[in-house]
């Protein structure tokens, strides 16, 4: 919002406007200059600094550049009304006021009380400093963080397609706010490639064997032609070739993926090539895997959720990580990182593995909502749900307990079996409370 109420107070004295001489000599010229100096169009503010307040985290060059303003620059009133719209335009601002004083021009700035960072969706370009530096030369207020809407937004999408058409890519960029974005399940600004389509394009191996090509080819084939991912293609690549090889039992098996520069380009899609390295090293077996003795959660507990797993559903290490993780959430570690290291016998091909956890703040259970129950079923939920506000969150009683509910009330049960019931689990990692949230929707078929 611009403050359009805000004054600039332009003064003038009456020595500065005329020349005595002038008055003298030509009174009708004289008082045809002081119309027209009259004229708020035509008034300049005398070539004073230009000053900004209320936001520090822009440089005042920044500020300058982003408002297309000069030092000292001499402006008319709608040229400084036309400076203010600009910043305001940006969508960084919720409030531009502008004001004069002894010292000169002053913008007051209020940022906007939420900006996002961006997140590249599909756009075959490289995030990072290098395309924040690029962001940051045509933008001079983009600190990697932008608004929801305004007209940085859409320069920052027009600038996307530049950078592509430098490449031989003409592509449509579209933003949108987006969450549950990364493995931290941030809200950004997730910017798209709308057409054409972008796509995985050829995979080029090395370093495989012959024991293993057939089965690499077969990989190689199920990847290319899938949706491209900025962010995710190349890991996901690397962590589909690592499985596949210690699925064979090469568990010291290492993976190199490189996305190959330029993309290729056809008028059905834009196809972005990789290479694949791979050095295999040998077949192991698993050995033994290390528990620490002072785990916050014991071994067996740990043990007892892998007993749950069914047969043959995972590699064991992978079982076994993944019981660990399950036993920590149960006791509201959400934050559990569970690393393992791994110890190679060349002699006898076995492979041991010592287990390193770093169990993160206990979370705590908030509120329960069920969005969508009846008041009498809601009620009887409720009173099912057994674990209070304040009890360690146990993630693993949240996924049972509407499976557990029906099963403890008939009437619960036969109206739950009408309806699609999904939940919400929200951390809240500020205050390392959980609530949850209960949907309850009806099914299709009992939708009338």
């Amino acid at each position: 919002m611009i403050d359009f109420a805000a004054s600039l107070k332009v003064c003038y004295s009456w020595r500065s406007m005329f020349k005595p001489a002038g008055l003298i000599a030509a009174p009708i010229a004289a008082l045809f200059l002081l119309c027209s100096l009259s004229s708020p169009a035509q008034k300049k503010v005398p070539p004073r600094a230009i000053r900004f307040q209320g936001a520090p985290q822009y440089t005042q060059e920044e500020l300058l550049a982003a408002a297309g303003l000069k030092p000292n620059v001499r402006l008319t009133s709608i040229e400084v009304k036309a400076r203010a719209r600009q910043l305001n335009d940006t969508g960084l601002f919720s409030v531009v006021k502008f004001s004069t004083d002894s010292k000169g021009l002053l913008f007051s700035l209020t940022p906007a009380s939420q900006l996002y960072p961006i997140h590249l969706d599909n756009l075959p370009l490289k995030p990072g400093k290098d395309l924040d530096m690029k962001l940051h030369e045509r933008f001079p207020l983009y600190h990697g963080l932008v608004p929801a809407s305004g007209f940085m937004l859409e320069a920052i999408c027009h600038a996307f397609e530049e950078m592509l058409a430098g490449q031989g890519v003409k592509a449509t960029v579209k933003a949108d706010l987006t969450s549950g974005l990364g493995p931290k399940k941030i809200t950004a600004m997730n910017f798209t490639v709308t057409s054409p389509a972008v796509r995985i394009g050829s995979i080029q191996l090395s370093g495989v064997s012959a024991a293993m090509q057939a089965k690499a080819n077969a990989l190689v084939a199920s990847q290319a032609g899938n949706e491209f991912d900025t962010e995710n293609s190349a890991p996901g690549l690397q962590r589909a070739f690592e499985d596949l090889y210690q699925d064979q039992g090469y568990a010291a098996v290492q993976v190199d993926v490189t996305e190959i520069d330029p993309p290729v380009v056809s008028n059905q899609a834009v196809e972005i090539p990789f290479t694949v390295a791979i050095r295999e090293g040998g077949i192991y077996k698993l050995g033994s895997i290390s528990y620490p003795s002072d785990a916050l959660v014991p071994r067996a507990e740990a043990e007892k959720i892998l007993s749950k797993y069914p047969a043959g559903s995972g590699r064991p290490l992978d079982l076994y990580l993944l019981a660990v993780r399950d036993a920590y959430h149960a006791r509201g570690y959400l934050d559990c990182s569970v690393i393992s290291h791994a110890s190679f016998n060349e002699s006898t091909r076995i492979v041991n593995y010592t287990l390193e956890i770093a169990p993160g703040p206990p979370y705590r259970m908030g509120a329960v909502q069920f969005d969508g129950a009846p008041d009498a079923m809601a009620a009887k939920l409720a009173h099912l749900w057994k674990m209070p506000p304040g009890a360690a969150f146990d993630e693993s009683y949240v996924s049972t307990f509407a499976a557990r509910a029906q099963k403890q009330d008939r009437s619960l049960a036969k109206w739950m079996q009408s309806v699609i019931t999904t939940f919400d689990v929200k951390p809240d990692p500020a205050t390392h409370q959980v609530n949850c949230i209960f949907h309850f929707a009806k099914a299709a078929g009992n939708a009338h």
